[in-house]
């Protein structure tokens, strides 16, 4: 990664503009405004890159290519060259300009394969990662500059699905007596003896006779019938909570080591000195 003071700017290059393009919306949900991110690529850019200005000029290309307009932005001729190789070779540019926030740019920058001049000669934009202790002297008016580079670890949560359990949902045959009351009509036979009227009768006394007086009555008989009474379902439904992980988590951190009378100067808060 490369810094110049004369335009407060941090350029990177990129081998993937896949890359690129991740690290550059990782700056703007970072809070960078899209005005201090410039790319210049190969070729139509596209997705978030198409939006942003060239870093050459702020608009195109200038007639001496990479080289000059780095070298007018306060950057080395040595590492100017390196990045119109770089350039020339394919790479994509990033720069991020105008901002108190570079280190963390510079941060960001790197952590999705960013490189600058600092790693000529590493076999940086292979498959090697930047090194710890990144050494420039492009900054004007900064003599043998030395930076070290602080990461740390950031909890990231993953989600997959894993069986927890079964329902099911079956049905079985249950008998019981059940009783219901029916009325019912049944005829009796009745037998009184009602008074004469005592008056002679011409009527002969005749033969022996018989009287039959039928019985009726009414009979229960049961069936069945089988009803709707309605259904049970089952079935399952998303249903979101919150869960907490916790988990350890390392950063790294300077430490300002003093040996001899040496002053010190400087506004970082997050840099200790050590007594």
């Amino acid at each position: 990664m490369s810094t110049t003071d004369r335009s407060m700017m941090v350029v990177a290059l990129f081998t993937d503009e896949n890359q690129a393009q991740q690290a550059v919306d990782a700056l703007l949900k970072a809070g960078f405004d899209s005005s201090q991110i410039s790319f210049a690529g190969h070729g139509t850019p596209r997705g978030l890159l198409a939006g942003l200005k060239s870093f050459f000029t702020g608009e195109a290309m200038s007639v001496g290519g990479a080289y000059n307009d780095l070298v007018s932005k306060g950057m080395s001729e040595q590492d100017a060259q390196y990045y119109q190789q770089e350039f020339d070779a394919g790479r994509s540019v990033v720069a991020v300009s105008g901002s108190d926030r570079l280190q963390e740019a510079s941060t960001i920058l790197s952590s999705y394969g960013g490189y600058g001049a600092s790693q000529r000669g590493s076999g940086y934009g292979t498959s090697q990662r930047a090194a710890d202790y990144d050494t420039t002297q492009q900054a004007v008016g900064t003599e043998g500059e030395q930076r070290v580079r602080l990461r740390e670890e950031q909890l990231q949560a993953s989600k997959q699905p894993v069986e927890t359990g079964s329902v099911g949902l079956h049905k079985e045959v249950v008998s019981e007596q059940q009783s219901i009351d029916v009325p019912v009509t049944h005829e009796e036979v009745y037998i009184e003896r009602r008074p004469g009227t005592g008056q002679p009768s011409d009527a002969p006394i005749g033969d022996e006779e018989t009287y039959r007086v039928p019985v009726r009555e009414e009979q229960v008989t049961t069936s069945k019938q089988t009803m709707d009474k309605g259904e049970i379902a089952v079935g399952k439904r998303q249903v979101q909570e919150t869960k907490r992980v916790t988990d350890t988590v390392r950063r790294e951190e300077a430490h300002v080591d003093h040996q001899g009378d040496v002053e010190v100067r400087g506004s970082e808060t997050e840099v200790e000195e050590d007594q």
